[in-house]
């Protein structure tokens, strides 16, 4: 079914509405957290003023903090330098043969893939989105140049949730120019004001709204997906359109006289988007973050910092009292600087300080700016993250991290969780999908497995420590009770202790072998066992014969009239007996 731009554009406004409580206080944080990263979606001249700190900002805390908060996410959890998630199976039992070696191949295609497009520096921006507004927005195309991924500025974006609570609906705005326009959509689909506008220099960078909606057709039925060629049959629709009015500061353009018009409609396979929420509320579309629960501390210093430094200054630089004879010649307070005044009128300062503060209230000052850091940093997870930041080596192990901070992860616990659901694992399924359908992965010929995904990030084996080392030490602990009863490891799988162990710790799926690989080295042991043991046999019944031949060709050989021979047999079987 064809969209229609009207209902498109009426929803597109009640979730505007929707999302309207959030409004103020995402203004702020962008004030005192990431000044320039608030985009309103109605403002039309943001692209003409560049962005700098605020002035009204006089400690930057919560903007350091926050770099700290996505420098650490990004190298916690997607770091470029090391691998950090790999395909395996959900059934590791029976797998076909060449199955781990596909799966291997798969994960460093991915890896190469996602390093050959802009996805770290997205992702990094995106870390930063969600620690500051709880809510951030990625999405994903690809045609023959490769994939890429673009960044929402919060803002500018609106989403939607399922009856599951998932994210399967945005709509984002786009302030493009007619050039832009032309450039990218059908030529039959654009205004005639747009088209005037491109070929008129004047006027060719006047900007226009362009809503990007994408949601899941309605009409779609489940059993359509393979036949679903066209664009416009796929699972989730994707529809720009031109809400119908713009404004522009070039040639004074005052719109397209309230006619909406769809520039292009088609449609994915998969839902292109990505919004990870740091933490939610019930069934609340948008999320709560750590710069929202320290947003009154930051606000806080602001002030605190503003009072101390006026009275440094003052300390430094105090106001002064001047002798009114001085008022001619004025007075010089420049370092060597000379003032002349009238000597006759001794006993009298001629300058003097009005007032200075009490060094150790600047001192106390200092001291409570200094106690209300930390709280803004340990709210931020700055003091987890400079693990990561402040250690140069690269081989850092999640051992040392959970030592380290134990009681942090387990608070980053469920941030971590909610970002593999939300934004990692539906990130790399999608990306494994596009390699498929571009070429660049061949698929699974005649093969049926269900794929799964394993996070091998510093946080995420962090989170998975625990396990390890309970297997650890339940091992170890069977080992020592060997020592008291020989039996005792007959409690202990080593094959499911192994497989557990390395695929916990992160181990590549290759270096296990499968089950049958495993069955049949085990049947040519026991054989081999087997034959030496048979050729152990044989060889102790020869030496027995031989030295049984030895003891009788000795006997023979031997003097029986010998008496004394006699007595020493006779005495021997007597003996025995």
């Amino acid at each position: 079914m064809a969209a229609n731009a009207q209902k498109l554009y009426q929803r597109y406004e009640e979730l505007r509405l929707e999302r309207s409580g959030f409004i103020d206080v995402w203004k702020e944080i962008s004030r005192l957290f990431c000044p320039g990263r608030y985009r309103d979606d109605t403002s039309t001249d943001y692209h003409l003023t560049p962005y700098s700190l605020d002035s009204r900002l006089v400690n930057s805390t919560g903007v350091l903090a926050l770099r700290s908060l996505a420098a650490g996410m990004h190298g916690g959890m997607t770091s470029p330098v090391r691998p950090w998630f790999r395909l395996i199976a959900q059934n590791t039992n029976e797998l076909p043969e060449g199955v781990n070696r596909w799966l291997d191949m798969a994960t460093q295609t991915l890896q190469s893939v996602l390093h050959q497009s802009n996805f770290y520096n997205a992702v990094h921006g995106l870390y930063a989105d969600v620690g500051a507004f709880g809510t951030a927005l990625m999405v994903e195309t690809a045609d023959a140049s490769g994939i890429q991924f673009y960044l929402a500025n919060p803002g500018e974006f609106v989403l939607d949730i399922n009856s599951s609570g998932e994210v399967d609906t945005f709509y984002r705005r786009l302030y493009m120019t007619a050039r832009q326009i032309v450039d990218k959509f059908p030529a039959a689909n654009i205004p005639d004001a747009v088209k005037n506008c491109a070929k008129d220099m004047r006027n060719a960078a006047a900007r226009f709204d362009v809503i990007h909606a994408v949601y899941p057709r309605s009409d779609f039925k489940s059993t359509n997906r393979a036949s679903a060629t066209k664009a416009t049959e796929k699972p989730y629709a994707s529809v720009y359109f031109l809400p119908g009015s713009s404004t522009s500061s070039y040639g004074g353009l005052s719109g397209l006289g309230g006619n909406l018009s769809i520039l292009e409609e088609s449609g994915y396979n998969d839902f292109p988007g990505f919004a990870p929420r740091w933490e939610i509320s019930g069934s609340d579309r948008y999320g709560l973050s750590p710069a929202m629960q320290v947003l009154p501390d930051v606000k806080m210093l602001q002030s605190i910092t503003q009072t101390v430094r006026k009275s440094q200054h003052v300390l430094v630089d105090p106001p002064l009292v001047i002798d009114q004879s001085l008022r001619a010649t004025g007075v010089r307070l420049v370092p060597g600087g000379l003032s002349y005044f009238d000597s006759t009128r001794t006993g009298t300062t001629p300058v003097a300080p009005i007032y200075q503060p009490n060094p150790q209230m600047v001192e106390a000052g200092l001291a409570i700016m200094r106690e209300v850091e930390e709280t803004v940093n340990s709210g931020m997870y700055v003091d987890l993250f400079r693990v990561f930041l402040d250690d140069q080596r690269l081989n850092l192990t999640a051992t040392e991290v959970n030592a380290r901070n134990s009681e942090k992860l387990v608070m980053l616990g469920p941030v971590v969780e909610r970002l593999h659901k939300e934004l990692l694992s539906p990130l790399v399924r999608r990306t494994l999908a596009l390699c498929v359908e571009w070429g660049a992965i061949p698929p699974l010929e005649g093969i049926d497995i269900a794929l799964d995904i394993k996070f091998e990030s510093v946080l995420a084996q962090a989170q998975a420590y625990a396990l390890t080392a309970s297997i650890e030490q339940s091992v170890a602990f069977a080992a020592n009770a060997v020592q008291l009863d020989p039996g005792a490891f007959d409690n202990i799988d080593l094959d499911a202790a192994i497989q557990n162990y390395a695929s916990r710790a992160g181990a590549p799926t290759s270096i296990l072998r499968e089950p049958q690989a495993i069955t049949q080295i085990r049947e040519q042991r026991a054989q081999q066992q087997a034959q030496q043991e048979e050729i152990a046999m044989g060889q102790q019944a020869l030496q027995e014969a031989a030295l049984a031949g030895q003891a009788a060709e000795s006997l023979s050989k031997a003097r029986t009239d010998n008496p004394s021979v006699l007595q020493n047999l006779l005495g021997g079987i007597s003996g025995g007996l």
